[in-house]
């Protein structure tokens, strides 16, 4: 009886801890020019359907320096 308890009690606890959707492969820790260039496109979508998104100074200095 108290397998079947301990038993419920851990898929209980396991079946809330699952990632939703889809996992998306991290950026390099260090500056890599490709990962703040993916970046810079993701902000850019996000930017498109929210005009309030947050935009990183990294990507607003590239994006002047390229007008």
């Amino acid at each position: 009886m108290m397998r079947l308890v301990v038993s419920a009690l851990a898929l209980s606890l396991l079946a809330g801890c699952g990632v939703k959707g889809g996992l998306e492969r991290p950026d390099p820790m260090w500056n890599s020019d490709e990962a703040i260039a993916r970046d810079c496109a993701r902000q850019r979508e996000a930017r498109e359907q929210n005009p309030r998104a947050v935009v990183d100074r990294r990507c607003e200095q590239g994006q002047q320096s390229q007008q």
